[in-house]
């Protein structure tokens, strides 16, 4: 089965990103998990939106977290994709939560906060998780890594997100409890990876949509394949498997 096919902000390649309708298309095209991005408003409230700023994906203007939760519920995060997708809000973590409780998909919620939202993020976002668990277990996961230890109380993994080879990563894995480590698809052999899974650590790479690529990470030992595709990815993996049986 391996790798697992997540859906990068949904299914993105086909609608509009960290939006509802992406994550359920995503799910009925068959991805086993899902990854979202998460930020804090001005008002305490954690929504799914990948830029700090509103203007590239919704009709409104200027920074998230100094925007609430109803000024943001009343911006379209769809017209920008096409107008058919006008309607499209932006989610917030709580209507996720609940409404993927029931669903057989991992998610994969990266925390986007600037630092100085940072302890009130984790806050948040463990005590969502409590109120609504997952049927299966949920992955955290930042560029700002100080953030990780921060979600113990969190039902969930940890994962570290990064650009490059991360250097002693069973380092982290030991004095941080960090399962998982996130990483740009070119910037790992496949045998490096291979052994990184060997050492117990689960690495996911993004964000991968090329067929070529889809195809030679589909070979590896990785846990996980990010992409905007995930059809395409679904049915590159499906050949992999007939071909090495």
């Amino acid at each position: 089965m391996k790798p697992a096919i997540v859906a990068h902000r949904g299914f993105s390649r086909a609608f509009p990103e960290n939006t509802m309708i992406a994550f359920r298309e995503a799910v009925a095209a068959g991805a086993e998990g899902i990854e979202l991005d998460v930020q804090l408003t001005a008002d305490d409230e954690l929504v799914i939106i990948h830029d700090h700023t509103l203007d590239r994906t919704t009709d409104g203007h200027g920074a998230v977290n100094q925007s609430t939760l109803k000024q943001l519920s009343g911006l379209s995060a769809g017209s920008w994709f096409d107008h058919k997708f006008a309607s499209e809000r932006v989610p917030a973590l709580q209507e996720v939560l609940k409404w993927a409780q029931p669903q057989n998909i991992q998610l994969n919620i990266e925390l986007k906060h600037l630092p100085e939202d940072r302890e009130r993020t984790a806050m948040e976002a463990v005590n969502l998780l409590q109120k609504y668990p997952q049927r299966r277990r949920p992955v955290f996961s930042s560029f700002d890594h100080p953030v990780l230890p921060m979600l113990k109380g969190a039902e969930a993994d940890t994962a570290l997100l990064s650009l490059g080879a991360v250097l002693e990563p069973d380092r982290y894995k030991k004095e941080h409890g960090i399962t998982g480590l996130h990483i740009q698809y070119t910037m790992m052999t496949p045998a490096e990876i291979c052994e990184l899974e060997k050492r117990g650590m689960a690495v996911r790479v993004y964000t991968v949509n090329h067929p070529d690529d889809l195809e030679k990470l589909c070979r590896t030992g990785c846990t996980a394949v990010i992409t905007d595709d995930p059809a395409l990815a679904l049915r590159i993996r499906t050949t992999v498997q007939h071909s090495v049986k």
